[in-house]
Protein backbone atom coordinates (compact mmCIF):
# COMPACT_ATOMS: atom_id res chain seq x y z
CA UNK A 1 0.00 0.00 0.00
CA UNK A 2 1.15 3.58 -0.67
CA UNK A 3 -0.32 6.90 0.34
CA UNK A 4 -1.47 9.12 -2.37
CA UNK A 5 -1.75 12.91 -2.72
CA UNK A 6 -3.73 14.95 -5.77
CA UNK A 7 -3.70 18.38 -5.94
CA UNK A 8 -5.44 20.87 -8.59
CA UNK A 9 -3.54 23.69 -9.23
CA UNK A 10 -4.56 27.08 -11.23
CA UNK A 11 -0.77 27.41 -12.86
CA UNK A 12 0.30 25.61 -16.22
CA UNK A 13 1.45 22.32 -15.89
CA UNK A 14 5.28 23.81 -17.10
CA UNK A 15 4.77 26.03 -13.78
CA UNK A 16 3.61 22.91 -11.52
CA UNK A 17 6.66 20.46 -12.94
CA UNK A 18 9.04 23.44 -11.79
CA UNK A 19 7.56 24.09 -8.64
CA UNK A 20 7.79 19.99 -7.47
CA UNK A 21 10.70 18.93 -9.11
CA UNK A 22 12.74 21.83 -7.26
CA UNK A 23 14.07 19.45 -4.76
CA UNK A 24 16.01 22.18 -2.80
CA UNK A 25 12.57 24.43 -2.55
CA UNK A 26 11.78 21.53 -0.19
CA UNK A 27 13.62 22.51 2.46
CA UNK A 28 11.17 26.05 2.65
CA UNK A 29 8.69 23.48 3.83
CA UNK A 30 9.87 21.04 5.87
CA UNK A 31 11.51 22.17 9.09
CA UNK A 32 14.90 20.94 10.32
CA UNK A 33 15.51 19.84 6.75
CA UNK A 34 17.76 20.88 4.13
CA UNK A 35 17.94 18.81 0.78
CA UNK A 36 20.28 19.12 -1.62
CA UNK A 37 21.23 17.24 -5.48
CA UNK A 38 24.17 15.95 -6.47
CA UNK A 39 25.80 15.99 -9.29
CA UNK A 40 24.70 18.00 -12.10
CA UNK A 41 21.17 18.34 -11.02
CA UNK A 42 18.11 16.43 -11.07
CA UNK A 43 18.88 13.38 -13.42
CA UNK A 44 18.20 9.88 -13.78
CA UNK A 45 20.88 8.22 -11.18
CA UNK A 46 21.53 11.26 -9.30
CA UNK A 47 21.63 11.12 -5.28
CA UNK A 48 19.17 13.38 -3.41
CA UNK A 49 20.00 13.88 0.52
CA UNK A 50 17.59 15.21 2.42
CA UNK A 51 19.30 15.84 6.07
CA UNK A 52 16.39 16.87 9.06
CA UNK A 53 18.60 17.83 12.32
CA UNK A 54 19.27 20.04 14.85
CA UNK A 55 23.31 21.37 15.07
CA UNK A 56 25.14 17.28 15.06
CA UNK A 57 22.08 15.00 15.84
CA UNK A 58 19.75 14.50 12.73
CA UNK A 59 19.36 11.88 10.36
CA UNK A 60 20.11 11.76 6.01
CA UNK A 61 17.08 10.36 4.09
CA UNK A 62 19.33 9.63 0.98
CA UNK A 63 17.40 9.01 -2.67
CA UNK A 64 18.34 7.99 -6.02
CA UNK A 65 16.62 9.68 -8.58
CA UNK A 66 15.26 6.08 -11.00
CA UNK A 67 12.94 7.75 -13.46
CA UNK A 68 12.71 11.13 -14.82
CA UNK A 69 10.58 12.06 -17.68
CA UNK A 70 11.03 16.10 -17.36
CA UNK A 71 8.23 17.89 -17.64
CA UNK A 72 5.71 15.25 -16.76
CA UNK A 73 7.22 12.46 -14.03
CA UNK A 74 10.42 12.00 -11.22
CA UNK A 75 10.26 9.19 -9.53
CA UNK A 76 12.71 8.43 -6.36
CA UNK A 77 13.87 5.17 -4.24
CA UNK A 78 15.10 5.85 -0.62
CA UNK A 79 18.59 3.93 -0.42
CA UNK A 80 19.18 5.43 3.32
CA UNK A 81 19.94 4.09 6.40
CA UNK A 82 16.93 5.02 7.93
CA UNK A 83 14.01 5.52 5.71
CA UNK A 84 13.30 2.73 2.49
CA UNK A 85 10.71 2.99 -0.19
CA UNK A 86 9.80 5.16 -3.16
CA UNK A 87 8.11 8.27 -4.44
CA UNK A 88 6.48 9.01 -7.79
CA UNK A 89 5.56 12.55 -8.84
CA UNK A 90 3.49 13.39 -12.00
CA UNK A 91 2.09 16.39 -13.64
CA UNK A 92 -0.26 16.82 -16.22
CA UNK A 93 -2.47 19.73 -17.72
CA UNK A 94 -5.38 19.30 -16.09
CA UNK A 95 -8.34 22.19 -17.74
CA UNK A 96 -7.62 25.82 -16.60
CA UNK A 97 -4.72 24.35 -14.97
CA UNK A 98 -2.52 21.14 -13.44
CA UNK A 99 -2.90 17.79 -12.05
CA UNK A 100 -0.21 17.06 -9.66
CA UNK A 101 -0.11 13.47 -8.02
CA UNK A 102 2.79 12.35 -5.85
CA UNK A 103 2.34 8.65 -4.42
CA UNK A 104 4.73 7.07 -1.74
CA UNK A 105 5.44 4.52 0.05
CA UNK A 106 8.18 4.98 2.95
CA UNK A 107 9.02 2.30 5.86
CA UNK A 108 11.85 1.85 8.49
CA UNK A 109 14.25 -1.32 7.01
CA UNK A 110 13.89 -4.72 8.66
CA UNK A 111 10.46 -3.43 9.85
CA UNK A 112 8.49 -2.66 6.69
CA UNK A 113 5.45 -4.86 7.74
CA UNK A 114 4.81 -2.87 10.91
CA UNK A 115 5.70 0.56 9.98
CA UNK A 116 4.45 0.74 6.20
CA UNK A 117 1.24 1.24 7.58
CA UNK A 118 2.06 3.92 9.61
CA UNK A 119 3.91 5.75 6.97
CA UNK A 120 0.69 5.33 4.51
CA UNK A 121 -1.20 7.39 7.49
CA UNK A 122 1.60 9.32 8.58
CA UNK A 123 2.72 10.67 4.90
CA UNK A 124 -0.34 13.01 3.68
CA UNK A 125 0.16 14.66 7.47
CA UNK A 126 3.68 15.82 6.39
CA UNK A 127 3.63 15.82 2.64
CA UNK A 128 0.26 16.96 2.33
CA UNK A 129 1.67 20.89 3.31
CA UNK A 130 5.04 20.45 1.34
CA UNK A 131 3.01 19.97 -1.93
CA UNK A 132 0.38 22.81 -1.30
CA UNK A 133 3.47 25.11 -0.27
CA UNK A 134 5.22 24.52 -3.32
CA UNK A 135 2.09 24.76 -5.58
CA UNK A 136 1.46 27.73 -3.52
CA UNK A 137 4.74 29.53 -4.58
CA UNK A 138 3.96 28.46 -8.16
CA UNK A 139 0.76 30.57 -7.89
CA UNK A 140 2.17 33.21 -6.21
CA UNK A 141 4.85 33.78 -9.33
CA UNK A 142 7.84 32.55 -7.41
CA UNK A 143 10.73 32.34 -10.22
CA UNK A 144 11.41 28.79 -11.25
CA UNK A 145 14.92 27.11 -10.61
Amino acid sequence: MAFTLVRRARVPAHRAWDAVSDLAEHTRHVPLTAVRVSGPGLVLGSEVVARTGLGPVGFADRMLVTGIDPGTRLRLVKTGLWLRGWAEITVEEDGEGSRVQWVEELWLPGLRRLTRPLGDRLGPLLFGPVLDGLLAGAAAGRPSP
